[in-house]
């Protein structure tokens, strides 16, 4: 079972489609040992054989992985609100799962405009370190500020762009900005010419993630950018699970 999950978790965004001398190579193990557990995780559809020998991940684990989403709290707690505000602004709606230990964040929830983003946006299972960014400040917010003194310094605040936060302190600040308003917002600090507002998700008082619009820069500029976070912190407090 181990030696099967190490296979599954060889695959990454870097690394979609492995041969069978790159999987035995980062698994560790032999490749006649990689090639009989690759077997049975294709005849079980976790694995997928391209016709020329490369192996990639099977749709089995997409369905597990929709089954992952829609049973998760921050989705019971967050899925009325996202439907809703993709409803009202037309734009992509994400849910953003934080893993506290890791201090990462897993977009394990999206709702798609019916016209496409002019820009890309995070893609459902991808995870991306806590850092700055609208999701990335929002979870921040929803911690104490005695907790944010604590983490921030943890965070790896590496730039994706030119304007990406990567002063501790500067993102503290910001941090603070947004617990007092309820919401976080930013522009190209992510991803170039993508700008969002996101709010914290509690569930049992704990901060679990953050609810977020985002579209292209050109639509929001800073005045839009607070009246979504204001439309966002709404919906998530009217759409309150039973």
């Amino acid at each position: 079972m181990a030696r099967a999950l190490d296979i599954l978790s060889a695959f990454s965004s870097v690394h979609p489609r492995l041969t069978l001398s790159e999987l035995a190579e980062a698994v560790g193990m032999p490749r006649p040992s990689v090639r009989r557990i690759a077997v049975t995780l294709i005849e079980r559809g976790f694995l997928r054989q391209d016709p020329d020998g490369a192996y990639l991940l099977g749709v089995r684990l997409l369905e597990l992985g929709s089954q992952v989403s829609e049973s998760s709290a921050i989705t019971h707690r967050a899925g009325a609100a996202a439907d809703e505000l993709s409803r009202m602004t037309g734009e992509t709606v994400l849910i953003a799962e934080v893993d506290w230990e890791s201090l990462s964040l897993l977009i394990i929830g999206k709702r798609q405009p019916v016209q496409p983003p002019a820009a890309a946006t995070s893609p459902v299972g991808r995870r991306y370190p806590l850092t700055s960014g609208c999701i990335g400040k929002a979870v921040l917010s929803g911690l104490t500020p005695a907790s944010v003194a604590t983490v921030v310094p943890k965070l790896r605040l590496t730039p994706r762009t030119a304007t990406t936060i990567v002063d501790p302190a500067l993102l503290a600040a910001e941090v603070a900005a947004s617990r007092d308003r309820g919401y976080a917002i930013q522009s190209g600090e992510f991803l170039v010419g993508m700008a969002g507002a996101a709010v914290p998700v509690h569930v049992s008082g704990r901060v679990v993630g953050a609810l977020a619009v985002v579209g292209t820069a050109q639509h929001y500029p800073s005045p839009k950018l607070h009246r979504t976070g204001r439309l966002v912190r709404s919906m998530l407090a009217q759409h309150r699970p039973a």
